[in-house]
């Protein structure tokens, strides 16, 4: 049974909420030795209704690229576009807009706030994008992981140990709910926290970039008039590509991954590009399981 709780958040079940305000739709669970703590999760559900009124009185900010903000008022920000502008600034693109990470700085703060509120174990999952707490003894906790966001069916599943320091995931590619230049069908990112997360899989899915007479390009605004990359070449849609451009896609994508890898922004990454995959490190322990034949190739 749903319980209606506020005009903003709804008991789907004890221990678990969503939230669906504006531009959010989020779940956050929330339990505490093996038992759901709905409190803890409401906690949680307040912050993201707060944090929305926050970005709104700086989105001029946010919709800047960060090489055009003064670095020096980074602190000045509230903590949701502080997080924002940090994480973006840490793939060394000026021309990224702290929106880059908008969604998994909500998780961040969102999990947090849970975690405060007595949560021993946390799941908040805002569109896709991350964050966890797994301690209160957790062992493990599953991923499903979409290899094509068009089609939105789950054919993988990665699994995050405590000890790995994984508490951020994210996805970005085509189809997805931002604009992309690259050509990957899903990048899904495992970073130390869901903001670094958000912003790498939007790089690495821009890196998934080759030429194909198959690829049709365009100005993000024709695509999405309130973008905050107008002016910037985007990806409309991508037909059948030859096999020699998913192999470059793939492989530019995954030097953009180890170079963020290598510089200890992300934890590892999962690429696919129309069927085909790649993934980094190769020595992590994910578990791709996937329907048909095949195993992810690293």
């Amino acid at each position: 049974m749903v319980i209606m709780e506020s005009l903003y958040h709804r008991v789907l079940r004890p221990g678990k909420i969503l939230v669906d305000h504006g531009p959010v739709t989020m779940t956050i669970e929330a339990a505490v030795g093996g038992n759901p703590l709905t409190e803890a999760a409401e906690a949680g559900a307040r912050v993201a209704v707060s944090l929305l009124g926050e970005l709104a009185a700086h989105l001029h900010v946010a919709r800047q690229a960060v090489g055009q903000l003064d670095p020096g008022l980074d602190h000045a920000y509230p903590p949701v576009l502080s997080r924002m502008v940090a994480a973006v600034r840490r793939l060394g693109e000026a021309d990224f807009t702290p929106m880059a990470a908008v969604a998994g700085s909500f998780s961040d703060l969102v999990k947090d706030a849970a975690v405060a509120a007595g949560a021993g174990r946390v799941v908040v999952n805002n569109g896709g994008d991350i964050a966890l707490h797994l301690g209160d003894g957790s062992q493990r906790f599953r991923v499903g992981i979409i290899s094509d966001l068009a089609s939105g069916q789950v054919t993988h599943a990665v699994d995050i140990l405590p000890g790995q320091g994984i508490r951020g995931i994210a996805t970005s590619g085509l189809g997805g709910r931002s604009l992309t230049k690259g050509v990957a069908s899903a990048v899904t990112v495992l970073a130390e926290v869901g903001s670094l997360a958000d912003a790498a899989a939007t790089a690495i899915a821009n890196a998934t970039d080759c030429q194909d007479p198959a690829i049709e390009r365009c100005l993000a605004e024709e695509l999405d008039p309130l973008t905050d990359i107008r002016g910037h070449l985007v990806t409309r849609r991508v037909g059948c590509l030859g096999a020699a451009a998913v192999e470059a896609a793939l492989s530019r994508g995954l030097e953009r991954s180890r170079r963020l890898y290598q510089q200890g922004m992300i934890k590892g990454v999962v690429l696919f590009v129309q069927g085909r995959a790649r993934m980094w490190p190769d020595r992590l322990a994910y578990t791709l399981e996937q329907a048909g034949n095949g195993q992810a190739e690293p």
